[in-house]
């Protein structure tokens, strides 16, 4: 996995399907939008689109606050500050922009 290093790690409280709550201008996630973070640390980014939902898989994880994730080939590398807040809520900070998650049920 490209970029992973010891302090690496999947933890316990990001497991689990999340969707959208809201998100900062200029960030255009769509409502609707579900991550399902899993073991292995395989992440499904669905998002919806006129039909249907398209499902991008990624992988995914931790170091410290932040999150990496990138294609199962290795390109498209995205980091984002990470952090678990009050009432369940996921919160992405992508250096200023700032989007919500809740868990999906």
């Amino acid at each position: 996995m490209t970029g992973v290093g010891s302090t690496a790690r999947s933890e316990p409280w990001l497991i689990g399907s999340w969707q959208v709550l809201r998100c900062d201008k200029p960030l255009e996630i769509q409502p609707g939008t579900r991550m399902h973070f899993g073991h292995g640390q395989r992440l499904d980014y669905a998002i919806p689109a006129v039909d249907r939902m398209v499902t991008v898989t990624l992988r995914w994880w931790l170091d410290g606050e932040l999150l990496h994730t990138e294609h199962q080939d290795g390109s498209n590398p995205v980091q984002v500050r990470v952090t678990l807040g009050a009432a369940d809520v996921l919160m992405f900070d992508f250096d200023g922009p700032r989007a919500w998650f809740v868990r999906a049920r």
